[in-house]
């Protein structure tokens, strides 16, 4: 009963807290909280923040991030033309990724191209 109680109280918090197992759902909904100060108290500023879970969104196909993302990019105050670009360059580490593991381009030719010494 009053365990009941708690994770009705849980629940109310938020709505995405009905997403995770009741054994772990407020560890889980703790660590959303504190993963979500990465955009606005991060190393990277907010807008490019934003910038980046675009792009990545992008590269997994999440629709739902996508539509998330996009949205608080724009309140960060990121353009269409900044979210555009950011998708863009999803889509072309893909392309090259698909070109480079495709035809075994191998990472030490890569290396040597970089001038990346070890």
């Amino acid at each position: 009963a009053k365990a009941d109680k708690e994770y009705e109280e849980f629940l109310a918090k938020s709505p995405f807290n009905k997403m995770y197992p009741k054994k772990i759902g407020p560890e889980a909904a703790t660590y959303f909280g504190v993963f979500n100060s990465l955009f606005s108290d991060g190393a990277i500023e907010p807008k490019e923040a934003r910038l980046v879970a675009i792009s990545a969104s992008a590269a997994m196909r999440c629709e739902y991030c996508i539509t998330a993302q996009v949205h608080m990019a724009k309140q960060a105050g990121a353009t269409d033309e900044e979210i555009k670009t950011a998708i863009q360059i999803a889509a072309e580490v893909a392309r090259f990724s698909t070109l480079l593991y495709g035809n075994d381009f191998g990472q030490d030719e890569l290396k040597k191209i970089l001038k990346i010494e070890e």
